[in-house]
């Protein structure tokens, strides 16, 4: 075998090395991540009437029909939990509620955003 032969076979070796690499430490270079989280949780924006509030929801009236949107973990740049949302939300009922929410699948929303739009309030 002449030197250029395995010259040439080092340089392919090499190369399949090279290209192979981001698979071997997935969690390093993140090559895998778009397979293995396809999609995530996808978000929408609900607008609607507030008509009800519970112990952990709140019930929107659409023009489609009503929404029950969960509420749950920290609102206001994490500076209020989310039984202070309800327990402040139950004085709006009745009023225009803007919320973004995020279905979590299986037909669960949770509330990311909500806003009264006519009392200037935002959580």
């Amino acid at each position: 075998m002449n030197w250029e032969a395995v010259r040439f076979l080092s340089v392919i070796a090499l190369a399949l090395v090279i290209a192979t690499f981001p698979f071997w430490y997935p969690e390093v270079t993140g090559a895998e991540s778009k397979l293995v989280h396809e999609e995530e949780n996808p978000t929408f924006v609900i607008r609607g009437v507030l008509s009800e509030v519970g112990d952990y929801y709140v019930v929107v009236q659409t023009p489609q029909g009503e929404v029950k949107v969960s509420v749950h973990g920290w609102y206001r740049e994490r500076t209020m939990k989310w039984f202070e949302v309800l327990d402040e939300l139950r004085g709006y009922v009745g009023q225009e509620v803007i919320m973004e929410v995020e279905d979590e699948g299986g037909g669960n929303l949770v509330a990311k955003y909500i806003e009264i739009p006519s009392a200037g309030v935002k959580y």
